[in-house]
């Protein structure tokens, strides 16, 4: 995943060492819960996913004072910027689900509230309204409402539901027949402004109840399944833009995003055609955009693989699908691992090479750790 605006700390092997207390983050009892009841609970991960994600916080992962935030690149000491830290955020959530412990827990907590103190706007700590693109807010309120699931802190869920209800209100409309705008400008809506919402909107519901939210992810996913999904073979377009045309473009991570949110909905509402979307979309993926069986791309300023492996993951996973799809995610999993750069056990997005020795960025790292963390060591 990249913006086409930018186009067109020693950690042990769980994460930090130091990170703090929980006061504040919800009961023990509450935490158990929420951990335990979030989709990608359970013992998984390669052989490989404590040792990249080692890599991962101790290349990346800062820890200023009471603040833990993650790095622009190796050769930039920046925090990454608002929708690549939330990326990066999930990437510990990813790691978290799939075997639950207390030093991920903390971390996920101390970068959440260190993500709240470094974007708040001027209306105070949790304004996020100075961003103008709605993408952005979704992936901080994925971000958020996952830490809610795993720390049972009730704060992060309200900053989740202030992102889907600041997206919906400002993005939703009738032109186009409904859908998300991807900025204020209006100029195009598209699948990260959308699948996204989709998923948002479940975990919301599932963490609230709260039906309006299942409700409204029903219509937008219906919306990308008529607008953005080529039906005769499960790719997703990128944009359809305000006259009408849309985008030939199709990546993985929008396929991934399209494939968590058709997931998300079928766990809810158990309708049979979201797992036929859902699984079309993978098999896709897997057909048409490999080499060699091996998911690659050289995108160094964003994500490619991470929403597809976190995607393919959750829908593998809660159907248990190992026989079909095990083979495939252990092959990236191992690929990965095989193409990182053994100076710093990080990889890039290109699987199929190895990763070069240069300034390498948080947010391109993420995906091999990711894979490792939603693919068991052996066949469930």
């Amino acid at each position: 995943m990249i913006k086409r605006r930018t186009l067109l700390a020693a950690a042990t092997a769980i994460g930090v060492t130091a990170v703090g207390g929980t006061a504040g983050r919800g009961s023990a009892a509450a935490m158990e819960r929420t951990s335990a009841d979030a989709p990608g609970a359970g013992a998984l991960g390669t052989v490989n996913t404590d040792a990249a994600f080692a890599a991962l916080n101790s290349a990346f992962l800062v820890s200023n004072g009471g603040q833990r935030y993650y790095r622009t690149s190796l050769n930039n000491s920046e925090k990454d910027y608002f929708w690549r830290q939330a990326l990066d955020i999930q990437a510990v959530q990813d790691v978290h689900d799939s075997a639950p412990r207390t030093e991920t827990r903390d971390l996920v907590g101390r970068l959440l509230d260190t993500f709240l103190e470094q974007n708040r706007g001027s209306g105070g700590l949790y304004d996020w309204n100075w961003n103008e693109y709605n993408d952005d807010l979704l992936w901080a309120g994925l971000a958020f409402v996952r830490g809610y699931r795993i720390t049972g802190n009730g704060t992060y869920l309200n900053q989740a539901r202030y992102a889907f209800d600041r997206v919906y209100n400002r993005g939703w409309d009738g032109a186009l027949g409904g859908g998300i705008w991807w900025d204020i400008r209006r100029r195009d809506k598209n699948a990260l402004s959308n699948s996204p919402a989709v998923i948002l909107g479940c975990l919301i519901y599932e963490s609230t109840g709260d039906r309006g939210y299942l409700d409204k992810a029903r219509a937008i996913f219906d919306w990308v399944w008529a607008r953005l999904l080529d039906r005769s073979t499960g790719g997703v377009y990128e944009t359809i833009y305000a006259d009408g045309r849309r985008s030939n473009g199709q990546s993985v991570y929008s396929a991934g995003a399209f494939v968590s949110a058709a997931q998300a909905l079928y766990r809810n509402q158990g309708q049979g055609t979201l797992f036929d979307d859902a699984r079309r979309t993978v098999d896709w993926v897997i057909r048409d955009r490999t080499v060699n069986g091996i998911m690659t791309n050289g995108q160094r300023e964003g994500t490619w693989q991470s929403e597809f492996a976190r995607g393919m993951g959750e829908f593998v996973r809660e159907n248990n699908l190992w026989g079909q799809y095990y083979d495939f995610m252990r092959r990236n999993a191992d690929a990965a691992w095989g193409a990182r750069r053994t100076d710093l056990n990080l990889t890039w997005n290109r699987w199929d090479a190895q990763t070069p020795r240069d300034d390498t960025r948080a947010v391109e790292a993420i995906g091999a750790v990711i894979m490792q963390a939603v693919t068991p060591a052996s066949r469930p």
